[in-house]
């Protein structure tokens, strides 16, 4: 298994676990820098709200979500189906974190979201 493909199910094996019992923003900190250390903080910290957002408005989808999000980051999308909306939230993350992130980050996620029609 490639390691980024073990980071993004460890990603969601700690986000469903929180998504059970309630948790604090340090700990979906902590998720989120274990799955994606190579990330710069300021793309981390964008991603700590969408993950709270994620979690209390669906528990069961949340973390789903945000590992599939991860693997955009990876550039290891699996293809799990997102909404329109979710590609616009991943756009809007890459492009406010453009200028942080590694150029064939930005190509591989503005590619993802030409193709589902976000951009």
């Amino acid at each position: 298994m490639k390691p980024e493909v073990k980071a993004m199910n460890d990603l969601l094996d700690a986000l469903s676990e929180l998504a059970a019992r309630g948790w604090t923003a340090r700990e979906i900190s902590n998720a989120l820098e274990r799955a994606l250390p190579a990330i710069p903080r300021p793309t981390i910290e964008i991603l700590i709200g969408l993950t709270d957002g994620k979690l209390r408005a669906n528990p069961s989808r949340g973390p789903l979500v945000i590992a599939s999000f991860a693997g955009v980051l990876l550039r290891q999308y699996d293809e799990t189906p997102l909404t329109l909306s979710e590609w616009r939230e991943i756009r809007d993350l890459v492009s406010d974190c453009a200028d942080e992130l590694d150029m064939d980050i930005v190509a591989y996620a503005m590619s993802l979201i030409m193709d589902y029609g976000a951009l």
